[in-house]
């Protein structure tokens, strides 16, 4: 019998460039700390330019266990195209298209596919439910870091750098202008991930510092320090 696919689409906007979000995708060290209720073990098996192929032990959408499985992902343009073979069988096709947006923000459309037994198809409802479930509990969990990280670029941050007036304890040059965010993959790490172990989940239970319980707040993080208030605190040093 021909397979049928089961298909779901989400789209979320967010108040960074699209370079910002897609280092996220390609930063796989998170996997085990941000999305620590997700994930519990990645590893990178190998990785060159703009694609990579990943070890993730994650826990599936609404089930109580973890299944082990390898993805390949790649970009194509603005589009990042995932593949990601599970222990339970299934191919999941993910594609994140990346547009962006006025004000130095951008748009996110993610499209899942699963081509399978046409059998499957009386359960196309739930796999959308599933799924709407695990992209907006993921996206949620990931907006903090990345507006985090577009704001400290802003103020000049570099990686494995920091941030040049702070180390040096001078005053900020405010007219200095950092440029746009680049995205260079693959992304610099300083952990185990790339080796035979790989890097497991460090916890079992976390208390979240630095959220509030109200849904703006989970969803978008405190704000850091404000630049003046940046400066202020280096100049009385």
């Amino acid at each position: 019998m021909k397979p049928v696919t089961l298909m779901a689409q989400f789209h979320a906007e967010m108040d960074c460039p699209k370079e910002v979000v897609m280092w996220n995708y390609y930063d796989h060290e998170h996997l085990v700390g941000t999305h620590f209720k997700l994930y519990n073990r990645a590893r990178v098996l190998a990785e060159r330019e703009n694609w990579s192929l990943v070890y993730r032990s994650k826990r599936m959408p609404l089930l109580p266990f973890y299944t082990g499985g390898v993805g390949f992902q790649f970009m194509d343009g603005n589009t990042m195209k995932s593949f990601h073979m599970d222990s339970v069988g299934f191919l999941l096709e993910m594609e994140a298209l990346f547009s962006d947006l006025p004000d130095d923000r951008c748009g996110v459309t993610v499209t899942y596919r699963i081509n399978t037994h046409p059998f499957f198809k009386l359960f196309e409802p739930l796999f959308q439910r599933l799924f709407k479930r695990w992209f907006w509990a993921t996206w949620e969990e990931d907006a903090p870091m990345r507006l985090r990280r577009w704001k400290v670029h802003r103020l000049g941050f570099k990686d494995f750098g920091g941030l040049d007036y702070i180390n040096k304890k001078s005053v900020r040059n405010r007219d200095a202008r950092p440029g746009p965010y680049v995205f260079d993959p693959p992304v610099r790490s300083a952990s185990p991930i790339k080796t035979i172990t790989g890097i497991e989940r460090p916890f079992d239970h976390s208390t979240e510092i630095g959220y509030a319980d109200e849904p703006f707040a989970i969803q978008y993080g405190p704000e850091l320090p404000s630049e003046t208030a940046a400066d202020e605190a280096v100049a009385q040093k």
